[in-house]
């Protein structure tokens, strides 16, 4: 089992540095990837803003969120739901770090599963590998 974020699985849909290795970890991990229920919004949301600044972009951002959507489907990805007490324990680890809610809701979903967290934010690991060793960055 790994926790991808946002910042991952973004690079599925878009040509950037490392978009080959963030597709391999789809490709070899299906089925055994769980994320907290804010990753849809947050990959969705950046599919809708790049269709809204690029209006050229709008048919291909549509295919996009519907592949997307067809991983949860297919269950290549698994959704855990955020309840309150997963918020407490993220806000905990945010208010430790120094670091937005957001990006501590996926650290503490790895810390329960205990599994590793895969991130392209180089920061947010450096801070979240002094609480949890198993934060990767992407092609690090």
């Amino acid at each position: 089992m790994i926790v991808l974020d946002a910042s991952v699985a973004v690079k599925w849909y878009a040509i950037e540095p490392f978009t080959r290795e963030a597709l391999g970890l789809l490709r070899e991990l299906h089925g055994n990837i769980t994320v907290p229920d804010v990753f849809i919004s947050e990959v969705i949301g950046v599919l809708v803003r790049h269709a809204n600044i690029e209006k050229a972009l709008r048919a291909a951002s549509e295919t996009s969120i519907s592949r997307f959507a067809t991983l949860f489907d297919n269950n290549w990805i698994l959704a855990a739901r955020t309840d309150p007490r997963k918020m407490e324990q993220a806000s905990k680890l945010a208010l430790d770090l120094s670091h937005p809610l957001k990006d501590c809701i996926y650290l503490a979903l790895a810390m329960e599963l205990g599994c590793d967290l895969v991130t392209c934010d180089g920061r947010f690991a450096a801070k979240a590998k002094g609480v949890w060793a198993g934060v990767r960055v992407l092609g690090a």
